[in-house]
């Protein structure tokens, strides 16, 4: 029986499982139908509740991985978008139950693959030198089977079997994707520490670039209102209408030459507001330059930073 968590560990278990809850809400929304009334949305809470129980069943397990769970609601995330995309391709007319079976079963499995070997794993997890290089390839190869039996689904004619008989090819294909997760839980447990170590070092870098990428958005944002003002003082200045605006000649608001100042320097370009006169085209030429010179020597100073750190 795991002792209870320290207080640091408590507060990397909350932030995980916050991550989690946060990630698997957005999915949950962007995927949902219907109504809570109609019990599809109760399928969402379900599955969010199932991950966020594998979530606290990790940091019980191992304590001392801190971007162990967080790569789980990342893989979970994907893995969701990618179960969504078959059933809405494949599996369209087959009911909620079945589509949340079949989503759970290799959560499941991964949770009891990674209770029943959770020592080996335990081992990995404290290691001080985890090997990434040498590992992280072997990591993939669960992968592979699971990679086959979703391009089956392709290649099975499920139109011609019937509602039924989809429904049953679905669950006997997320049953052997669940058995592959259950037997490769050490292998799927190394692949997602692996990757938290990643995590880890892009987060350690990230906080190095903290200083200087602020610098940078200091001065893009001087640059934004700068150019904005030039635009609002070019309408005072010209008698004739600067701007096209949704087709209208006329002076833009500061409002919106805030918004054309931002998508000028972003080279984005959308169209809804073009330059009329001469002098506002001259400035939008001045703006564009301006904002690539600031892109290569905020490009340059970042690199630079992050040379000096490593």
């Amino acid at each position: 029986m795991p002792s209870p968590l320290p207080l640091p560990s408590l507060r990397h278990w909350a932030a995980s499982v916050a991550v989690t809850v946060l990630l698997l809400a957005l999915i949950a929304a962007a995927v949902g139908e219907g109504t809570w009334d109609d019990g599809r949305w109760a399928v969402s809470a379900t599955v969010l509740l199932a991950v966020v129980a594998v979530v606290t069943l990790l940091h019980r397990l191992f304590p001392g991985s801190r971007f162990f769970s967080i790569t789980f609601a990342n893989a979970i995330g994907v893995y969701a978008c990618l179960y969504v995309s078959f059933i809405e391709t494949l599996y369209i007319d087959v009911e909620s139950l079945p589509r949340l079976i079949g989503f759970v079963l290799p959560i499941l499995a991964f949770a009891l693959g990674v209770f029943l070997r959770r020592d080996a794993i335990h081992s990995i997890v404290t290691s001080e030198h985890p090997r990434l290089d040498t590992r992280f390839g072997r990591a993939f190869l669960w992968l592979v089977p699971i990679v086959l039996i979703g391009l089956a689904n392709f290649a099975v004619p499920l139109q011609a079997i019937g509602h039924d008989g989809r429904t049953i090819w679905l669950l006997t294909a997320m049953g052997l994707i669940a058995v592959i997760v259950l037997l490769a839980g050490r292998s799927v447990a190394v692949f997602l520490i692996d990757t938290g170590l990643l995590f880890e070092d892009f987060f350690e870098i990230m906080a190095g670039l903290v200083k200087p990428a602020f610098a940078f958005l200091t001065f893009y944002s001087m640059i934004v209102v700068l150019f904005a003002t030039v635009y609002r003082l070019i309408g005072r200045i010209d008698d004739g209408p600067t701007f096209l605006i949704d087709g209208i000649g006329r002076d833009p608001s500061f409002v919106e030459a805030l918004y054309f100042s931002i998508v000028t320097l972003s080279t984005v370009g959308y169209g809804d507001i073009v330059p009329l006169s001469y002098p506002a085209r001259i400035v939008v030429s001045l703006q564009i330059v301006a904002g690539i010179l600031l892109l290569l020597f905020g490009f340059h100073a970042l690199m630079r930073h992050s040379g000096r750190g490593s």
